[in-house]
């Protein structure tokens, strides 16, 4: 009987010693595998890495003939159009300079300018006229002003440019700033009575 105790506890043994190894070699087995796995992994990542590289070096050399061939056919262009000094003696032949229409008018006629600029001269006149929806400019006296081309300019054109409700115009000429708010109302709503009409 001691003989069959002592076989039993060698075969137990022996199953755990099995056991405990079966898990080692498992475990180590399976950390070996993982590493592969990894290691495949990167070289593919670097491998795909390698081939996008070579089409995004493809694109560049792509874009920069592009470039080039751009540059080159604007030079050519260049070429063919005539010298400054040639086109700056045409315009002095022709009794112009250059500039010189945008300077004498920015000064005579009104122009529009952004509301943050309103008012910031001290020497100009700062003058509010609001502009009905029947088509009436009129000052703060309920005036109509009779030649709104010559006051204002274009400026009832560019509702909306800046602010919905407002326009902003300056003269340099006149020395003027102009607000020009709207009214939804009509002007005969406001006014009342025929009003009088004010020259420029």
């Amino acid at each position: 009987m001691k003989n069959g105790l002592y076989f039993a506890m060698f075969i137990a043994g022996a199953t755990v010693g099995s056991a405990a190894t079966w898990c080692y070699v498992k475990k180590k087995y399976e950390k070996i595998a993982q590493e592969e796995i990894d290691s495949v992994k990167a070289v593919f990542a670097r491998k795909e890495g390698y081939s996008q590289a070579k089409e995004t070096i493809k694109e560049e050399e792509g874009v920069n003939k592009g470039f080039s061939d751009g540059i080159r056919m604007a030079a050519n262009q260049a070429k063919e159009k005539p010298d400054i000094a040639e086109y700056a003696a045409m315009i002095h032949k022709y009794g112009g300079s250059i500039g010189e229409d945008e300077k004498s008018t920015k000064g005579k006629y009104p122009y529009v300018i952004p509301p943050e600029e309103f008012g910031e001269f001290e020497d100009y006149e700062k003058i509010s006229l609001t502009y009905y929806a029947d088509g009436i400019l009129a000052d703060d006296n309920d005036e109509i002003v009779d030649d709104v081309e010559s006051i204002v300019g274009d400026a009832l054109n560019h509702f909306g440019e800046y602010e919905d409700d407002s326009v902003f115009v300056r003269c340099d000429e006149r020395k003027c700033d102009y607000e020009i708010l709207l009214d939804q109302r009509s002007f005969s709503e406001v006014a009342g009575s025929k009003p009088s009409q004010v020259e420029a």
